[in-house]
């Protein structure tokens, strides 16, 4: 009898670990890959990620359900272009790496400085959709020029551009006339407030939300103004929460 048991034990085992998604690092993917984040995607319910390089990519914390993009950088708040904003009251959707549906509604909105604006969910997010840190105003901007960005688009896919400049306030993206790494993208309207990120070892590190077409230009989170003023709403609309930073060099 316990020997029967012991065999149903592995056996369901077996199956368990066979069907976990296997979760992998970001890496900058080779020239001209496929840049879909998902297989089938669903406002309503699960979705499908695509295979390959971009399960690497963790787009877990960003709410793709409409083109006024939300991304987390709390389990509690959002952060979106503020030019290009969702209302109190509107659905946010996110999907796990699995592909497991969530849905929150905003309760908050608030505009923060420049292009930034700043939504508080009703509830929490569980610990598997990602919140992003910020780089850390300590990071020294000037040895990013040059490098690889993670560009998003409204819709739902990944492109790769490199950073040009970095103001005070602003971050200017440019192409990568080589193509290195998967494709470039011509941001259009409707990509307003989707997310670009950094690779910084096994994380994505939020860099900025679109504001302008083109290779894109957006909000430096790594910068001490911005920080220091959506630091200030967010303990405000709930001082539970708030974003956490990572030195990028």
């Amino acid at each position: 009898m316990r020997a029967s048991r012991a065999i149903l034990i592995l056996v369901a085992g077996f199956f368990c670990s066979c069907s976990a998604p296997r979760l992998i690092d970001p890496v900058l993917p080779e020239s001209k890959a496929k840049p879909e984040i998902y297989r089938v995607y669903r406002r309503d319910g699960d979705a499908k990620l695509a295979d390959g390089w971009i399960r690497g990519m963790d787009m877990s914390g960003v709410a793709f359900d409409a083109k006024m993009t939300a991304t987390l950088v709390s389990r509690r708040h959002v952060v979106m272009a503020a030019h290009y904003i969702r209302k109190v009251g509107d659905q946010v959707i996110f999907h796990d790496r699995t592909g497991k549906f969530l849905e929150r509604k905003l309760v908050e909105v608030a505009k923060v400085h420049g292009d930034i604006a700043v939504g508080l969910l009703d509830e929490p997010v569980p610990d598997q959709y990602r919140s992003y840190p910020l780089p850390s105003t300590k990071s020294d901007a000037r040895k990013l020029i040059g490098r690889p960005v993670v560009v998003t688009d409204q819709h739902r896919r990944i492109f790769f551009h490199r950073i040009q400049a970095i103001s005070p306030l602003m971050v200017f993206l440019q192409y990568d006339v080589q193509d290195r790494h998967g494709w470039g993208k011509k941001l259009i309207a409707g990509d307003s407030g989707n997310p670009s990120f950094l690779i910084v070892g096994r994380e994505l590190v939020l860099l900025e939300t679109h504001t302008t077409g083109g290779a894109g230009a957006g909000p430096y989170f790594g910068s001490e103004i911005n920080q220091q003023k959506l630091g200030k709403i967010m303990k405000e609309m709930d001082p539970q929460y708030s974003f956490r930073t990572i030195l990028v060099e």
